[in-house]
Formats: structure tokens, sequence, C-alpha cells
């Protein structure tokens, strides 16, 4: 399963000077414990879920969603931008749930997981791939068919996704 960034983790994520890999601390306990329902779900509905493992397998990292789940290499970590839109994002490795898809509760936040692990597993930037392994993941009623990468919200303000 994905490791997670806390402040007793040691794990040094991408250099935070936009405030966005952030390790969780205690004022983020709230959004930890939605973070790890969230992982509770992806545990018990998702990770066994055949669709899902083959949609994954289908990405150009090759390997199934449980495979990639069970990656302790990858890192979930903070970010603490709470603005409209802005879900969640990956560099390398690392994954980053925003304060405003913790807003929006733990199953915005499964669905910003398995979007962000899609490109974890090579899924491109520039096309609905990463988005569309929800459709397969139990999560179609999340699926955004706008998103690509990033998502274009009112008047073609970019958010990254």
């Amino acid at each position: 399963m994905p490791s997670i960034n806390t402040s007793s983790s040691g794990h040094a994520g991408p250099i935070n000077t936009m405030r966005i890999f952030l390790p969780y601390s205690t004022a983020e306990a709230g959004y930890l414990a939605t973070l790890r329902r969230a992982m509770d779900v992806i545990n018990s509905r998702i990770k066994g879920h055949a669709p899902c493992n083959a949609a994954f397998q289908a990405l150009p990292g090759g390997r199934s969603f449980a495979d990639v789940w069970n990656d302790s290499s990858i890192w979930i970590s903070y970010s603490s931008d709470a603005t409209p839109g802005y879900y969640s994002t990956r560099n390398g490795q690392d994954i980053t749930i925003s304060k405003y898809a913790f807003t929006m509760g733990h199953w915005t936040v499964v669905a910003s997981l398995l979007h962000e692990l899609a490109h974890v597993n090579g899924a491109p930037g520039n096309d609905t791939q990463a988005e569309d392994t929800l459709k397969k993941c139990l999560l179609n009623n999340l699926h955004d068919p706008n998103v690509i990468g990033r998502i274009l919200g009112p008047m073609n303000n970019q958010r990254i996704c």
C-alpha cells in the first residue's frame, strides 16, 4: 500500500516551494482520517476488482491496480491548497491530495488517488487515460470526461488534477 507522508515518516518529498507535498501533521488530523477512510475503501472494494486491475494493466506502465496499490515506494502527501477545482497532483512516485479535495469528502479522495495512481502507472497527462480508469474501478459516478491532465474550470481557469 502507498505510504503516507506524516511528520514522523521522515519522507522528503519533492521541494515544497508551493506548499504542495507536505507531511500530514496533527493540524491535519481530520484530513488524515479521511485519507485513511479512502484507503480502506480502496483496500476493501477496489484493489481486487478485476476490471480495475485490467484497466491499469492496459496503461503504459503495465502493472495491475493491485500491483500499483501494493507499492510502498509511492507516497501520499498533503497540499494546503484549497482552491476550488484543484484536487491532486503527482511528481514521480509522490502524490498529493489537496485541502479542497478533502473538503469534498472521502469519495473524492478515493477518485483522486486512483487518477494519480494511473499517472504513476504511465498514463499520460494529455488524454483521458488516467480519468477513464475510474469507470473500470467502481467510480463511474465520479468520472469527469473533461479531465485531461488538467480540469478546465469556469472561464477556462486551468487546475492541476
